[in-house]
């Protein structure tokens, strides 16, 4: 187990230098992929919703992969296979699934809510029951995760249900800092592809690994104390989500090398519980005081730099030279403050605690070597 673990952690650095900004995501759908869960990526076209889900799927040796692009013409053939006409002959009305869905151990349906009503319900029975009804039989399906992606929300009551099959589910949007915006542009980042692979046996093995992972009574009681916070704020989830909530952070404790669930996993509700997007930052409130304090100062500091680092940006439209150079040494104080904070939390803390702290403690250098470069130090 401890080699699998080891190539994991492999696999997951190497898929965050092939993809800028979207180490959450990867991480997420490696645990899916341990805790048997859907994924579902939304966002506006060009975010690499696809390139990222490719990259994770090929780097699975042995499994039957399925990738389709759905659009309201597409027909139930497509997905489950078309239908036998040796069957047919026989007054059978089987479907031939070879390199369909129903034999896919990864699928990934793009623009998932393009299908009509008959597709959707056969996908329904798929990804929740891991069963398809052929010829009147009901056969076990090999899936173990389904990814879908959408460049929008599901529109109508009748896509509901399917919407609520995928336990994780993430807004994907462009890329956000300016100098992994730039590592785009010349190329330096995002062009490999991984070259550690994980075969089926051996996330059958990180998943039988879930059944030993402790969930105390006390992270029990958190979590019931976060539901009737999110009632109370008017977003609810329903008891299967919940379920799957704790099974997913479970998986999360395994890639993570733990042996417990801990507060760290439960930031990970942020992307479970939410219906409407605009529950994310409610949900992600109400988690934050109870998952680990330090992410919490972290995206506080990152938010600080970041609003420093903006108003310097603008002192560069200003025509007076002194004017430009104060400015830029106020936000290089402001920002080295902010810095030697971080610093001095980091030395004093468990260091399994300090990965955002560090993260953000590296965007604010790059703020800096920016405002220091202006002032021509």
């Amino acid at each position: 187990m401890e080699a699998v673990l080891k190539k994991l952690k492999t696999l997951q650095s190497e898929l965050e230098g092939c993809l800028i900004e979207r180490g959450v995501q990867i991480e997420a759908l490696l645990a899916a992929l341990v805790a048997g869960a859907h994924v579902l990526l939304l966002g506006p076209p060009g975010t690499a919703k696809s390139l990222l889900v490719r990259l994770v799927c090929n780097a699975i040796e042995e499994a039957n992969y399925f990738e389709w692009l759905l659009t309201k013409f597409s027909t139930p053939e497509e997905l489950f296979g078309p239908i036998s006409m040796n069957g047919l002959k026989n007054d059978e009305y089987r479907r031939i699934t070879k390199g369909k869905l129903p034999e896919a151990h990864v699928g990934f349906v793009d623009e998932i809510f393009k299908g009509n009503s008959a597709i959707q319900n056969t996908m329904l029975t798929i990804l929740n029951e891991k069963k398809f009804h052929n010829n009147g039989s009901h056969i076990d399906v090999p899936l173990i995760s389904c990814i879908g992606a959408s460049n929008e929300l599901p529109q109508g009551e009748e896509l509901g249900a399917l919407y609520d099959r995928f336990v994780i589910k993430f807004w994907v949007n462009y890329i956000s800092d300016d100098d992994a915006f730039c590592d785009l542009l010349d190329g330096s980042k995002g062009n490999s592809e991984p070259t550690t692979k994980l075969t089926l046996d051996e996330i059958k093995e990180l998943q039988k690994s879930i059944e030993s992972v402790t969930v105390s009574r006390d992270f029990l009681n958190t979590i019931r104390e976060i539901h009737h916070e999110l009632e109370r704020a008017g977003v609810t989830a329903s008891d299967r989500r919940w379920k799957a909530a704790i099974k997913v952070m479970r998986a999360y404790a395994v890639i993570r090398g733990q042996t417990e669930v801990t507060s760290d996993e439960l930031e990970v509700l942020a992307d479970i519980l939410w219906h409407k997007p605009e529950d994310r930052k409610i949900v992600y409130n109400i988690v934050a005081p109870r998952a680990n304090p330090l992410n919490l100062k972290a995206v506080e500091f990152l938010d600080s730099s970041k609003e420093i680092y903006k108003i310097w940006q603008k002192s560069s439209d200003m025509t007076d030279a002194t004017g430009i150079q104060q400015a830029a040494l106020q936000a290089n104080g402001s920002l080295n403050e902010i810095g030697k904070n971080i610093k001095e939390i980091i030395s004093c803390a468990d260091e399994s605690k300090t990965k955002k702290l560090k993260d953000a403690l590296e965007t604010i250098k790059r703020y800096q070597k920016e405002v220091v470069s202006a002032l021509g130090l």
